[in-house]
């Protein structure tokens, strides 16, 4: 079973985070909420919303899940990433939720779905719109939007989990980068035994391979990865096993023009005109739904 130095990774991934975005602002044509709540768990149950200045109404609304191997990750860290979204005309919520290993799965389902409760209760006050609602993720957060869209699609896969779903319906998801297909080749918690824990229940074993609860009424897909991506190798059969499923979907593999180097979670790099072409195809792509 792999063994990991979660605050050793947490500092380095977090200061490499941190000169990505170095020098960034946040937009001033936007209206900005911060630090609203959504649950009972603290810092870890909340989120922001954005908007673009001058809203009158509910717009089509993008809900990040953010990155981080289940382990790291917050909002701030994603806030010019997901204030780039906002400004091209929709809300966006960016939210936090309970990470590994000190809540394990499926604490952030959970999460996600508290959030969605939420925004059924009070995002018409922030301008989302429930009835045009698209989801977002990248690396872990991909897994979670693969896992959260299979679940609001397929009833019979939902009634597995110990909460009730929200009832909420998404036009369009987009995975970047994502980590699909757990425990197709082996023990479910091999590679995340940190976020699955030890024991492989039979219920945590029935949930997976996730791929294998997908089902015709999943929504639309933008499945995304880069020339360099570690997780590369993953995103095209999603995107196929999608295809086959009967479900809209494109796959797209970027690459710098240069040939340079272009990694894992490339797009959240707000300084790169790549970043801005991917986030840019997958907001094109969403509005083919609306």
């Amino acid at each position: 079973m792999a063994t990991i130095d979660i605050p050793t990774m947490r500092i380095q991934m977090r200061e490499n985070d941190e000169k990505r975005d170095a020098g960034l602002t946040e937009p001033d044509t936007l209206e900005i909420f911060k630090d609203l709540s959504y649950g009972p768990y603290g810092i870890e149950n909340t989120f922001d919303i954005y908007y673009p200045k001058g809203t009158d109404k509910c717009l089509p609304t993008i809900i990040n899940i953010h990155g981080g191997g289940f382990f790291y990750g917050d909002k701030e860290l994603y806030r010019f990433y997901t204030m780039y979204l906002a400004t091209q005309g929709v809300t966006v919520v960016n939210f936090n939720y309970r990470l590994a290993p000190e809540h394990q799965y499926p604490a952030p389902l959970e999460d996600t779905n508290a959030l969605m409760n939420w925004l059924i209760k009070h995002g018409k006050e922030y301008h989302v719109d429930l009835d045009q609602l698209f989801l977002i993720g990248d690396s872990a957060g991909g897994q979670l939007v693969e896992q959260y869209a299979t679940m609001i699609s397929n009833l019979t896969y939902a009634q597995t989990f110990p909460f009730k779903l929200a009832t909420v319906h998404f036009k369009a998801v987009a995975m970047n980068c994502g980590a699909y297909f757990i425990g197709q080749s082996g023990a479910i918690n091999q590679d995340f035994p940190f976020y699955f824990g030890e024991t492989v229940t039979p219920t945590l074993k029935n949930q997976f391979p996730v791929e294998n609860y997908i089902t015709a009424e999943f929504p639309p897909a933008f499945v995304a990865t880069a020339t360099q991506d570690f997780l590369k190798d993953i995103a095209q059969p999603l995107a196929d096993l999608l295809k086959e499923k009967g479900i809209e979907s494109e796959y797209h593999l970027y690459s710098n023009p240069d040939n340079s180097d272009l990694g894992h979670v490339f797009h959240l790099n707000q300084k790169t005109d790549i970043a801005k072409k991917c986030n840019d195809e997958e907001i094109a792509f969403f509005k083919r739904f609306l």
